[in-house]
């Protein structure tokens, strides 16, 4: 008899306990402002050997995933971007047009925003690569592609870079 009085008493206390915790998790636009990384949300494009590449970043949950969407020469992939509630890590997930599917951390190198994104095929085969993200001015930014080991290591200096101009949106008429 003591024992069922007990129970719902110890599951009050413990979600009074718990739930500050639970509250107190970041959301994914908390991380971006505490990075100072909001400059990254946009639209942007960039030239290689003359075929144009684009990058948008772009709310679908405000605060809480964005959408992000790459077009290159001969690749094209769509991600969804947002925190993890178990590990609290920001995570990216995502597909290109071959169907492989792509996952990745977000996190901070050299005071850039950082991408580890892993693409894996049909067969299991993966590679990865690491993206960092440094802001010249407020309509451009630098890409930077960096080597990753099969240990999961990051190069300490990036192997390629793009220079991306921001695409100004479109006005509504």
């Amino acid at each position: 008899m003591y024992i069922k009085k007990l129970i719902p008493i110890l599951t009050l206390f413990v979600g009074f306990v718990l739930a500050p915790q639970i509250q107190a998790q970041s959301s994914l636009s908390d991380m971006i402002a505490e990075a100072q990384a909001e400059w990254l949300i946009q639209s942007w494009e960039g030239d290689v050997d003359g075929s144009k590449v684009s990058l948008s970043f772009k709310w679908v949950i405000e605060g809480h995933v964005i959408a992000s969407h790459f077009k290159g020469n001969n690749s094209e992939s769509y991600s969804l971007i947002a925190v993890n509630p178990e590990s609290g890590e920001v995570e990216q997930t995502g597909y290109n047009k071959d169907g492989k599917k792509n996952t990745g951390s977000w996190g901070p190198k050299d005071e850039m925003p950082f991408l580890k994104l892993t693409s894996k095929d049909g067969e299991g085969n993966s590679q990865t690569m690491g993206v960092g993200f440094r802001l010249i001015d407020k309509n451009n930014i630098e890409l930077q592609i960096f080597n990753v080991d099969a240990s999961g290591s990051v190069a300490d200096f990036s192997e390629y870079s793009l220079e991306m101009k921001r695409v100004k949106p479109k006005s509504k008429i």
